[in-house]
């Protein structure tokens, strides 16, 4: 219950209860939760099994799940064992993206500094608890969704199919990007067909991936295999543009401390922000197999490696921007919660009540009257989720009342 940054927990009646309204799928309350009680419910790979081609979209943390000398064209052809008909890597478009930002950045936005999309939980923590910073939000799409819908406008005319059918797989670090691709925030439907978990696709590739690399010849490798580590450790998209004011920050206890400086004006030397819910970034995901840290040594050697040069002209990203190719279809705004009403009036009606009967309350935040804090539980009075005597200190002056009496 304490663990979540949103305070979207609550314990009625000895049962954990999260308010849609304020979860923003970090995946904090999966890893804190002693008897593992949460569990992500991803879309079955059996989600596509109809479809006349299938296609993969994997993370770009998925190849640093394994040692770095397992080369990434043969995770590509693991994949293919399992029945996916291609591997659509992100690396074209996490260079694309990249560029359309540095693009974006030279023509100066309204409001400064701009932040990244690409982590969906930071995405939906300021719409719930940094409704004023939503400008701020970058107008630009997320590369896996730029990646997706090339695979879906050009395949069809390329095999002669429908766009129907062709079923787009993309497998997540956490559940943040599963619930994009199900409620995408700032379009009316994701260019997925759904998603998977890095750990359940990684048990299903390992077979493969070692019986493979015992035989492979990287001569196998094609001419045109493109290999990036993308965005998917921290700084890895500011280290792609090479921007000075760019700032990147991981934890949502560090992402939440950065917010608050932008929200006090505090931040005001930088331009642009990267910011993750997992520490070290997707690197860190909840969805994982490998320790972090190994992880990210796994992808800096890939990077040393494999990764090869991904050359686009300028001028097709300055075509292509002009054009709203990389434009979210619709801009990010506030999100709606159960405690503040659509009606101004009513929401400053709630705030000045749950204020009043906050110092009322002890202040303490112990948690018994089964929400996080005080104040949470002054939230929860005003809106009719709670009683008066829920809170074990005004029970107990209650009853010291009436024993008076």
């Amino acid at each position: 219950m304490r663990c979540c940054p949103t305070q979207a927990i609550r314990v009625r009646e000895d049962r954990a209860r999260i308010y849609e309204d304020l979860c923003i799928d970090c995946g904090d309350c999966m890893a804190a939760c002693p008897e593992g009680a949460i569990v992500p419910i991803p879309d079955p790979i059996a989600e596509i099994s109809d479809r006349k081609y299938k296609v993969v979209v994997p993370t770009s943390v998925l190849y640093a799940q394994f040692e770095p000398g397992i080369h990434p064209y043969i995770i590509h052809l693991a994949f293919k064992e399992l029945g996916f008909d291609e591997v659509a890597d992100n690396s074209v478009s996490c260079t694309a993206v990249a560029k359309a930002y540095v693009k974006f950045m030279e023509r100066g936005p309204r409001r400064k500094p701009l932040i990244a999309t690409d982590c969906p939980a930071t995405v939906r923590l300021i719409q719930v608890k940094y409704p004023e910073l939503v400008d701020l939000i970058s107008p630009l799409d997320v590369p896996r969704e730029v990646t997706a819908r090339e695979v879906r406008q050009h395949l069809p005319e390329k095999l002669g199919l429908k766009p129907d059918d062709i079923g787009i797989m993309y497998v997540s670090p956490c559940p943040a990007k599963i619930v994009s691709i199900r409620q995408p925030a700032e379009k009316a439907q994701s260019w997925f067909d759904g998603a998977i978990c890095v750990r359940d696709v990684y048990s299903m590739l390992l077979p493969h991936v070692v019986a493979i690399k015992a035989k492979f010849d990287p001569s196998q490798v094609p001419e045109d295999f493109r290999f990036s580590v993308g965005w998917g450790v921290l700084g890895g998209l500011t280290r792609a543009v090479n921007m000075e004011k760019w700032l990147a920050v991981s934890g949502l206890d560090h992402v939440m401390k950065i917010l608050d400086d932008i929200e006090n004006s505090r931040l005001r030397d930088v331009e642009f922000v990267e910011a993750f819910a997992c520490m070290l970034g997707c690197i860190g995901g909840p969805f994982n197999i490998e320790n972090p840290y190994v992880a990210r040594f796994n992808s800096s050697k890939q990077r040393e490696w494999y990764e090869s040069r991904i050359d686009i002209d300028d001028s097709v990203i300055e075509r292509r921007i002009r054009d709203g190719y990389y434009l979210l279809e619709s801009p990010v705004l506030p999100r709606p919660t159960l405690f503040f009403d659509t009606d101004l009036e009513t929401s400053i009606k709630r705030l000045k009540e749950s204020e009043r009967v906050y110092h009322r309350l002890p202040q303490t935040d112990c948690g018994c009257c089964g929400a996080p804090t005080c104040k949470a539980f002054a939230e929860d009075l005003v809106r009719g989720d709670a009683e008066l005597g829920d809170c074990i200190y005004l029970a107990g002056l209650d009853r010291a009342s009436r024993k008076s009496r």
